[in-house]
């Protein structure tokens, strides 16, 4: 499949209708958004790109008063959205249509399942299994601006038009393999990993540098933390640009009790505390009447060196096991996830972590990971 594909620019309600009509037809469409995020907390959703394999409609959701059409598609059971690199996009189009794509397939996922490599970017694997170039000149455009450009609109097509011959190929492959169902777990694990949300109330275990803060200066920040994150959804700006983490910690640390106060902070930019410093103080207030029992736990505590030394121990046996299954190794088990093992044998009872004691993970390495675990106590020193 090369050239360009046949273009539609859907802007009217009856267009879109036609056309979903026809895509509910179709076993699989491919599908891709472009949205611009730069100033707000939420993505605002500039075009949405779907295909049939033939033909590319650009759907613009800036001229269109209902995209519900689009929703009935995304929510059909029988024909598979397929993406590449999808997170970013089930959260927009949640946010834009209530719902996400269901049945999935995520390209860059599937890539990594069958050997092409972790985290291959689209225009690789293109590149990869079609050997066509697709430039990136328009990544960074303004997407809502209007008219879009023809080299904006010719971008947006070949995202999902050579998609749909890439998503064909890793299908073969995943079936001549036998990793079918594994790809498909993996896809509804990305969907009900995307369905869950991070409560206001425990942000605080995002900020960079709460790990350091004992108990007390922790309940300091989860009331922060929360504020922050209610703030920046009412504003719809980014958490940073409300107050960024540096402040975050920095007001744990002085405890101001009072406006003043708030001036002799070195790290506290002065427009945060001209803007906020009233929302602050409280959060401060609220956070010193909390009794030492509702105290956050505190956050894990570095690994000691020998259980640094098991964890590499362990992604170089899970890495060779990656390699005899041609699967990339990163697919198996994230880092955290191999700390929390190496912190269970700390403790004298090693356990596999979640991600590795059910489904197609522990068929290929769970058993055997603990067998090795247990191998290399018997030898390390």
């Amino acid at each position: 499949m090369t050239g360009h594909p046949p273009t539609h620019l859907i802007t009217g309600n009856a267009e879109l209708v036609a056309a979903a009509a026809h895509w509910r037809r179709c076993a699989a469409v491919t599908l891709d958004t472009e949205f611009m995020r730069t100033d707000t907390f939420y993505p605002r959703l500039a075009l949405v790109q779907v295909s049939d394999g033939d033909t590319a409609w650009l759907i613009d959701p800036v001229a269109l008063g209902d995209l519900s059409p689009l929703g009935q598609l995304l929510a059909d059971p029988n024909v598979i959205k397929v993406l590449h690199s999808c997170s970013e996009d089930l959260e927009v189009l949640h946010l834009a249509l209530g719902c996400r794509p269901a049945p999935l397939y995520d390209t860059q996922v599937a890539a990594a399942m069958v050997g092409h490599g972790f985290s291959l970017g689209y225009s690789a694997l293109v590149k990869r299994l079609l050997d066509v170039e697709i430039g990136k000149q328009e990544t960074r455009s303004d997407w809502l601006q209007r008219p879009l450009s023809a080299a904006q609109l010719a971008y947006a097509a070949a995202d999902v038009h050579y998609l749909f011959p890439v998503y064909r190929q890793l299908v073969e492959a995943g079936a001549r393999l036998g990793r079918a169902d594994w790809i498909a777990a993996e896809m509804a694990a990305i969907l009900a990993q995307a369905a869950q949300e991070t409560p206001p109330e425990q942000q605080y275990r995002r900020v960079k540098g709460a790990g350091r803060l004992r108990p007390r200066d922790l309940a300091a920040l989860r009331e922060l933390a929360a504020w922050r994150e209610g703030e920046a959804r009412r504003c719809d700006r980014p958490r940073g640009h409300i107050v960024n983490d540096v402040e975050l910690l920095a007001l744990v640390q002085a405890r101001p009790v009072e406006r003043a106060a708030l001036a002799r902070i070195g790290d506290l930019r002065p427009r945060t505390a001209r803007d906020y410093g009233t929302e602050l103080l409280a959060a401060l207030a609220r956070a010193a009447a909390v009794p030492a029992a509702e105290f956050p736990e505190p956050l894990e505590e570095p690994l000691s060196r020998t259980a640094r030394e098991l964890v590499r121990a362990c992604r170089d046996w899970l890495a060779e096991r990656a390699g005899e299954f041609g699967i990339a190794p990163e697919m198996l088990v994230r880092r955290v996830d191999l700390e929390q093992l190496a912190r269970s044998w700390s403790g004298g009872a090693p356990q596999l972590p979640a991600v590795l004691a059910t489904g197609w993970r522990r068929d290929m390495v769970g058993a055997q990971l603990l067998d090795f675990v247990r191998a290399w106590s018997s030898t390390s020193p």
